[in-house]
């Protein structure tokens, strides 16, 4: 019993390594989050930021409680998944896009519902909730308080660097003086939201 407290006690600071990687690296989510920064301020983010918690903390849950084992096994499901996250993201680039034309106005803002389904319409967040649980819970122990601890963990890991690269998006505005520059750098965030989608669509 001590031996496999220890083991479990171990393998907290690798989980969290591999959550602060997943949740801090460029993706969907964190590049829409710092092109609304820049182009209409942290405050309009706001309704966004919180779909997207609440939308990773469902698609968490779920996988824990065996939607991913599900997912995974049915390649028909796994494969219109993907299809389907796809053309979302690419949605959501375009409305990147389109805040650097004119002036933005309601109809351009992301909305609670916009974040909301990024994450579950991901396909890096279906394989980094997926291959997390998977890797580091333990068969072996009773799976609830797992679950609790997996959803939670990523909750404030995916809160805080959300939060950071909104805020990271709204210093851009202080340095880039040129409307063409910050136009660029929506251009920018929309590719590599394409990228990063394309590439988790291969693997």
């Amino acid at each position: 019993m001590c031996c496999r407290a220890e083991e479990r006690t171990m393998f907290a600071l690798p989980f969290i390594l591999f959550v602060m990687a997943m949740t801090g690296t460029p993706g969907p989510a964190n590049l829409t989050l710092m092109a609304i920064g820049q182009a209409t301020g942290f405050r309009s983010a706001l309704p966004f930021l919180a779909g997207t918690i609440l939308g990773f903390l469902c698609l968490n849950l779920a996988v824990g409680f065996g939607l991913g084992q599900l997912f995974m096994a049915s390649p028909i499901v796994n494969s219109v998944m993907k299809v389907v996250g796809a053309a979302y993201i690419l949605y959501l680039a375009w409305k990147v896009l389109r805040l650097s034309i004119g002036t933005p106005d309601t109809a351009r803002r992301f909305t609670f519902r916009d974040g909301a389904f990024i994450h579950p319409f991901s396909p890096k967040s279906w394989a980094m909730s997926v291959v997390g649980f998977s890797q580091f819970s333990d068969p072996a122990a009773p799976l609830l308080p797992q679950v609790a601890a997996f959803a939670f963990i990523f909750f404030v890991f995916q809160a805080s660097f959300h939060n950071l690269w909104c805020v990271a998006g709204v210093w851009l505005v202080r340095l880039l003086k040129s409307a063409r520059i910050r136009t660029g750098v929506n251009c920018a965030v929309a590719l590599l939201m394409v990228g990063v989608t394309m590439h988790a669509l291969l693997l």
